[in-house]
């Protein structure tokens, strides 16, 4: 996690040393919304993984062209099988606690009521705790080789965002984003061990919309 945050840090610094003529720092923080199904294996037409609806807060540090971006968040897991339905009572998978770090590229554009800018980057989201319905941690489960790092995921977001000035020093922040997911390491596995039983069997791609709301200061 260490190395992640280091690698982030230096790209931000990098992209802001880029544009170093237009350079305006500025931070704040605010609250967050992040979405994504499809975590999971697919093979042919069946599916079975889980979704995850997450909420919690950020802290933010723009560099102009570039931000950068640390989250703590709580995330609901729910069962999803297709075709065949998972009954109700067994629907709720558990919960994570989540602790993100993502690094965009923006470019603003000067609106006049506001300044409006495409992002793009990465994001990695590192599981601190996950349980199951019950309580139980993931890491306790009887035969279970993995820990809850295994199951963080990489991901790539995309999408607009937009700052609207309350006065000279500060404004307030909006962005939504498409966030896509990569397979986490447990459930490459997963998939590596289920091939065995069918060669079809792949592990899919988390995807979902990603909110975030707060409020900024300029330096």
């Amino acid at each position: 996690m260490k190395k992640v945050f280091s690698i982030l840090l230096l790209l931000a610094l990098v992209s802001a040393g880029a544009f170093a003529q237009d350079f305006a720092l500025s931070a704040g923080g605010g609250a967050l919304l992040d979405y994504s199904s499809n975590n999971g294996m697919k093979s042919g037409s069946e599916y079975m993984g889980m979704s995850i609806f997450g909420i919690g807060g950020y802290g933010f540090l723009d560099a102009t062209y570039a931000v950068l971006d640390v989250s703590f968040a709580y995330g609901s897991l729910t069962n999803v099988e297709k075709p065949t339905a998972v009954p109700s009572d067994q629907k709720d998978a558990g919960s994570q606690m989540v602790l993100g770090f993502s690094l965009m590229g923006k470019y603003p554009v000067d609106m006049g009521f506001a300044t409006i800018f495409p992002l793009v980057g990465i994001n990695y989201n590192f599981v601190l705790s996950q349980k199951d319905k019950d309580g139980n941690k993931f890491s306790d489960e009887p035969g279970n080789l993995w820990k809850e790092s295994d199951l963080s995921q990489f991901g790539i977001l995309a999408g607009v965002g937009g700052d609207f000035d309350i006065s000279d020093s500060l404004y307030f922040r909006a962005q939504a984003l498409f966030h896509l997911r990569f397979p986490s390491k447990y459930m490459k596995d997963m998939a590596s061990l289920f091939k065995l039983l069918d060669s079809n069997i792949s592990a899919t791609y988390g995807m979902g919309p990603r909110i975030q709301l707060g409020v900024g200061y300029r330096f």
